[in-house]
C-alpha cells in the first residue's frame, strides 16, 4: 500500500489518475467505431466515478493514519498474521516441512514477528531433522550442521525480536540440547544467561540438566585440555544447583558420566558419596568406568562391592546394563589382547557370553547396539568364530565376490568386487546394522590384512546407504601408514577431504607417527599437518606429545637425549599413559648406560599416578638394562603389593636382567617358579628367548641348544625370535651351515622373516662366501622399508667377512643414495672392508677418510685411526701416515701396530718422547702395571 504522506508519490498517482480522465474522455468523442457508442459512454462514466471513489478513500485513510500512534500501529500489525507467516503455517499443519523451512529460510528477512504457535511447530520440526541427521552433520563439509544452525539461530532470533518470551519449560530445553547436538556449547551459555528473553519459566532443575546434559554430550569429541575446562565449568554449575537446591538424581548422574569419560574414577566416587537415590542409570555409569580400568585385583574387588551395591538397593539390571557391563568388558578384552595375554582373554570372552546369554533370558532383546557391543569383543579377541556366528544376526545382503578387491565407492578410484545379493528368507528377526558396525569389521579386517574383506564391508554399508565417517576412513589411512604406504594412505585422506569428512586428533596423530617412523616420507605428509593445526581442526593433545617422545627411540643417541629431555620438561607432570611412554623411551638411554637419566625420571611429578603394569613392567626392565636387579626385584615385590598380577613380560625382563649379568641359574629359577603357585604363568618362546640368548652369549652353546630342545619338548611352539637367536648360537659356535639351515627352513616352512633374522642370515651368508644371497637380502630389506643403521652396519660386516671389497663399496654408495645416515662404525665398517694389504683399495679407503672428516656430524675415534695408519703403512704411503698422525688429536690408536707404523715412517728425534708414549700404550694393555 502506499504510504501518502509521501507528497512527491502522491502528487505522481494524482497525475496518473487525470490522465486516465482524459483519455477516458477522448474516448467519448472518437467517431472511428459508432457501434455500442452509447454503452461504452456509460462504462467510461462509471469507471471515472470509482477512480475519484478511490482517490477520496485514500485521501481519507492517509488523514485517519495521521492520528494514530506509530507504536499503536505495530501493535495492531503483531496481531494479524502476514501472508508469508500463514503459508508457513499451513505447511506445518499439512506436514510439508520442507516446504516450511524453504519458505522461512527465504523470507526470513522480512519477518519480525512469529507466533507462538508456529515457532512451536517449526522447534519441533527442526529437532526431529537434527535428531534424524545426527550421525551425518559433520559429513559433507558440515553443511547440514550449519543449515540447522542458521535456521536455529534466526527461529531463536524471532523470538528475542518478539520482547515476549513463546517457549515454555520444555520448549526452551529442547533449544539448549539442540545447540549442544549442533557444537555450539558457547551458544549454550549464552541463551541460557539471557533464558528471560526466550522462556516465560524461572530456570528449574529440568533447565540445568539439559545444560548439563550438552556438555557431558561433547565429551567424547574433546581433547584432555578441553575436557579439564568443561569438568570446572560443570563444578560450577553444580555450586549453583546446589544453592538453589536443584540437584537430583539425573543431575549428579551427569555430572558423574562426565567424570568417568575423563577417568576421574576418584572424582566419580565423591559425587557418589553425595547422592541419596542412586538408580540404575547411576550404577550403569559407575560399572562401566570400574570395569573398564579393572587392571589388579584390588579394583576387582571394588568392581564385585559396587554390583552388590546395587543389588541391595533391588535394581533389577535390564538390557542397558547388560550392554553397558559387556562393552566394559569389551574395553578389558583390549587391554589384554595388547599385553598378549590369551588366557585372561579368552577368561573375559567367557564373561561376555554367559552375560549375553543370562539378558536372552530374561527375555531382553538382542538390538543394534547390543550386536555391536558383541561385535567389539569378538573381533578385539580375534574370534572368527563367533564373528562369523554375529554377523548372520544383522540384516546384510548375502555376497558372492568375483574379482579384485577394491573399493569402487569410497572414491580412491580402485574397482570394486563384484557383489551378488542373495536375499533369503530366515525366521528369525535381522538387526540393522550401522555405521559403527562397519567401523568394526572394517578395522579387524584390515588389522588382519584382508583388505578383499575390508572393502567389501566398506561397499555393503555405501549400499545400505550408511555414511562413511572420519573413522571409516581412519582405519584405511591407518592400514596403509603402518605399512609405510605413505601415498596410498594420503589417497583416502585426500578422498575423505573431498567429501567434507572433518578431520580430528585421531587422523592427525596417525599421519604424525607415520611421518616419525619413515622420516624419508616425511616431506609428503609435513603439508597436511600443518594445514590441519592452520585451520584449527585438530590441536597438540597429550597423544601428539606421547607420539614424539616414542619416536626418539629411532634417533641416534646423542642427537635424540637432548631433545627427550626436552619432552619431558614439557610433559612435567604426566598422565600414567604419558609416563609409560617416557619409560618406554627411556629404555634405549639405559641401555646406552647414558649418566645422570634415573634423576631426569625421577624429576617427573608422579604424585597423580595410577600405575599399572605397563609401569611395572617397563621400570622392570630399565632397571634390568641397568644390571641393577636389587632394583628390579623391589619394582616387583611392589607390583605385588599393588595387587597386580605379574605376566609373561615380567617375568621375561627378570630372566634377562639375571642372565645379561651371568647369574643364569638365578635365571633357571625364575623360569622354573613362574608356572606353579602363586603365578601359575605358563612360559611361551618369550619366556625361554632371554635365556637361551644368555647361554649362547656366555659361550655355554650346548647347554642354550638343549634349552631350546626342552621348549619344544613342552610342546611350546617356537616364534621367529628364537629361531633367530637359536640360529645366532650356531654362529657364535662357528657353525654357519646349521645357522643357514635353520632360518631358511623356517622360511620355507612359512613363517615370515623380519630384519633380525634377515640380518643374521646375511652374516651366516658373509661367513660361507655367498655374495649373491647378501645382495638378494639387502635387495628384500630395501624393498620392505627395513634397512636401518643396524642392517647397514651387518651387510658391511658381512662383505667383510666375504672378502668382497667391490660390494661394500656398491652397497655404500647405494646407500648415500637412500640418504642413509652413518656413524663411525658404519665408517670403521666400510675401512674395514678397504684397507687390507692390498694396493688397490687403498686410494678409494683415502676418499672415505676425506668424506669422513666432511661430515660434520661423525668425529673419527682411535680405530678409525688405527685402520687409516696401518693401511697407509702397508702400502709404504709414509707421507699420508705422517699427516694422520697430526689429525690424531686426543683420539690417538690404542693398538701397537699403529705406533710401530707412525715410528717407522716418522722415526723421533726425541727417543723420550716415544718411550713415554710407549710406556703409555703398555700400561693401557695391561703390559706393566699404571701405578709404577
Amino acid at each position: 500500500m502506499v504510504h501518502m504522506r509521501c507528497q512527491h508519490l502522491h502528487s505522481e498517482i494524482t497525475r496518473t489518475q487525470r490522465l486516465w480522465k482524459a483519455l477516458l474522455l477522448t474516448g467519448q468523442t472518437c467517431q472511428t467505431r459508432q457501434v455500442s457508442n452509447h454503452t461504452r459512454s456509460t462504462k467510461v462514466s462509471s469507471l471515472l466515478n470509482e477512480i475519484d471513489s478511490i482517490e477520496q478513500q485514500l485521501y481519507q485513510k492517509s488523514i485517519s493514519k495521521r492520528r494514530i500512534p506509530i507504536h499503536v500501529s505495530k501493535t495492531v500489525n503483531k496481531q494479524v498474521s502476514s501472508p508469508v507467516i500463514l503459508s508457513l503455517h499451513s505447511h506445518l499443519q499439512k506436514n510439508e516441512l520442507e516446504e516450511a523451512w524453504k519458505l522461512f529460510d527465504k523470507s526470513i528477512a522480512s519477518l519480525t514477528y512469529i507466533p507462538q504457535t508456529t515457532a512451536h511447530m517449526l522447534l519441533q520440526s527442526l529437532s526431529s531433522q537434527v535428531e534424524t541427521n545426527f550421525p551425518r552433520l559433520a559429513l559433507d563439509f558440515g553443511k547440514l550442521q550449519h543449515l540447522y544452525f542458521t535456521r536455529l539461530e534466526k527461529l531463536a532470533g524471532l523470538v528475542r525480536q518478539s520482547h515476549i518470551p513463546l517457549w515454555d519449560k520444555t520448549e526452551f530445553c529442547t533449544v539448549i540440547e539442540l545447540y549442544g547436538k549442533l557444537d555450539q556449547l558457547k551458544r549454550v551459555e549464552s541463551i541460557f544467561r539471557n533464558m528471560s528473553h526466550y522462556c516465560n519459566s524461572q530456570p528449574t532443575t529440568e533447565h540445568y540438566n539439559t545444560l548439563l546434559s550438552a556438555y557431558v554430550s561433547r565429551f567424547r569429541f574433546m581433547d584432555e585440555i578441553t575436557q579439564k575446562r568443561c569438568l570446572s565449568r560443570l563444578k560450577t554449575i553444580e555450586l549453583e544447583m546446589t544453592r538453589k537446591s536443584l540437584m537430583d538424581t539425573t543431575s549428579y548422574n551427569m555430572l558423574l558420566a562426565a567424570q568417568i569419560k575423563s577417568d576421574q574414577i576418584q572424582g566419580a566416587e565423591k559425587i557418589f558419596e553425595k547422592m541419596t537415590s542412586p538408580d540404575r542409570t547411576t550404577f550403569h555409569i559407575l560399572l562401566n568406568g570400574y570395569i573398564k580400568n579393572c587392571k589388579t585385583e584390588k579394583d576387582k574387588e571394588i568392581t564385585n562391592l559396587w554390583m552388590e551395591k546395587m543389588i541391595d538397593l533391588a535394581i533389577v539390571p535390564n538390557r542397558r546394563t547388560f550392554t553397558t557391563l559387556m562393552d566394559a568388558l569389551g574395553d578389558q578384552i583390549i587391554y589384554y589382547a595388547g599385553l598378549k595375554d590369551t588366557e585372561e582373554v579368552q577368561s573375559i570372552i567367557q564373561s561376555v557370553l554367559r552375560l549375553n546369554k543370562i539378558m536372552l533370558k530374561l527375555g531382553h532383546k538382542q538390538e543394534t547396539e547390543t550386536l555391536n557391543t558383541l561385535l567389539k569383543c569378538y573381533t578385539a579377541a580375534n574370534s572368527l568364530e563367533l564373528i562369523e556366528e554375529l554377523k548372520s544376526k544383522f540384516d546384510l545382503p548375502e555376497k558372492k565376490s568375483a574379482g579384485g578387491g577394491g573399493c569402487g565407492n569410497c572414491g580412491c578410484g580402485k574397482s570394486a568386487p563384484v557383489v551378488i545379493e542373495d536375499k533369503k528368507e530366515n525366521s528369525l528377526p535381522k538387526v540393522k546394522p550401522d555405521t559403527y558396525t562397519f567401523n568394526i569389521l572394517i578395522n579387524y579386517y584390515l588389522n588382519n590384512n584382508d583388505t578383499n574383506e575390508a572393502f567389501q564391508a566398506y561397499d555393503t554399508m555405501v549400499r545400505l546407504e550408511l555414511e562413511p565417517d572420519t573413522v571409516t576412513y581412519g582405519s584405511f589411512i591407518q592400514y596403509y601408514a603402518d605399512l609405510g604406504n605413505v601415498k596410498e594412505s594420503l589417497r583416502y585422506f585426500h578422498v575423505m577431504q573431498r567429501k567434507g569428512i572433518p578431520n580430528n586428533n585421531y587422523i592427525y596423530n596417525m599421519l604424525l607417527n607415520c611421518s616419525l617412523k619413515y622420516p624419508e616420507k616425511a616431506n609428503m605428509i609435513a603439508p597436511h599437518l600443518s594445514n590441519m593445526l592452520a585451520d584449527g581442526s585438530v590441536t597438540l593433545d597429550t597423544v601428539s606429545q606421547n607420539i614424539l617422545i616414542s619416536r626418539l627411540t629411532e634417533q641416534d643417541s646423542e642427537s635424540s637425549f637432548d631433545r627427550f629431555i626436552d619432552l619431558i620438561d614439557f610433559n612435567n607432570t604426566p598422565s600414567t599413559r604419558t609416563y609409560n611412554t617416557v619409560l618406554q623411551s627411556a629404555g634405549k638411554f639405559f641401555k646406552s648406560s647414558v649418566p645422570s637419566l634415573d634423576a631426569v625420571i625421577q624429576s617427573l611429578d608422579t604424585t597423580k599416578l595410577h600405575p599399572d603394569i605397563y609401569t611395572f613392567a617397563l621400570n622392570l626392565r630399565n632397571a634390568a638394562y641397568q644390571g641393577d636387579m636389587m632394583k628390579a626385584e623391589t619394582i616387583f615385590k611392589s607390583m605385588i603389593d599393588d595387587g597386580i598380577q605379574p605376566n609373561i613380560f615380567i617375568f621375561s625382563h627378570l630372566i634377562y636382567g639375571y642372565a645379561s649379568i651371568g647369574k643364569m641359574d638365578k635365571a633357571q629359577d625364575i623360569l622354573r617358579g613362574m608356572s606353579v603357585a602363586p603365578y601359575n604363568r605358563v612360559p611361551n618362546a618369550i619366556s625361554y628367548a632371554p635365556l637361551i640368548k644368555g647361554y649362547a652369549e656366555n659361550g655355554e652353546f650346548e647347554k642354550s641348544y638343549a634349552l631350546f630342545r626342552e621348549m619344544l619338548d613342552k610342546n611350546i611352539t617356537a616364534d621367529l625370535v628364537i629361531y633367530t637367536i637359536l640360529a645366532r648360537v650356531f654362529l657364535d659356535s662357528g657353525n654357519e651351515k646349521r645357522a643357514i639351515e635353520l632360518l631358511e627352513g623356517i622360511s620355507k616352512a612359512g613363517i615370515s622373516s623380519d630384519p633380525a633374522s634377515l640380518t643374521t642370515l646375511a652374516e651366516a651368508y658373509g661367513l660361507e662366501g655367498n655374495i649373491a644371497k647378501i645382495e638378494s637380502i639387502y635387495t628384500t630389506l630395501k624393498e620392505k622399508k627395513w634397512m636401518d643403521k643396524q642392517s647397514a652396519m651387518t651387510l658391511l660386516r658381512a662383505y667383510h667377512n666375504s672378502n668382497s671389497p667391490e660390494s661394500a663399496w656398491k652397497l655404500w654408495n647405494d646407500l648415500k643414495k637412500q640418504n642413509q645416515i652413518f656413524t663411525i662404525y658404519h665408517y670403521n665398517a666400510l675401512l674395514t672392508c678397504l684397507t687390507p694389504e692390498t694396493r688397490a683399495w687403498y686410494p678409494v679407503a683415502k676418499l672415505v677418510y676425506q668424506e669422513l672428516k666432511q661430515d660434520t656430524n661423525v668425529i673419527p675415534d682411535p680405530y678409525t685411526y688405527d685402520l687409516l695408519i696401518w693401511g697407509a703403512y702397508s702400502v709404504s704411503d709414509f707421507d699420508t701416515v705422517r699427516e694422520l698422525w697430526k689429525d690424531v688429536n686426543q683420539n690417538k690408536p690404542s693398538m701397537v701396530r699403529s705406533y710401530y707404523a707412525v715410528m717407522t715412517a716418522n722415526p723421533p728425534n726425541s727417543s723420550t718422547v716415544w718411550i713415554e708414549m710407549i710406556q703409555t700404550l703398555a700400561k693401557h694393555h695391561d703390559f706393566i702395571s699404571l701405578q709404577t
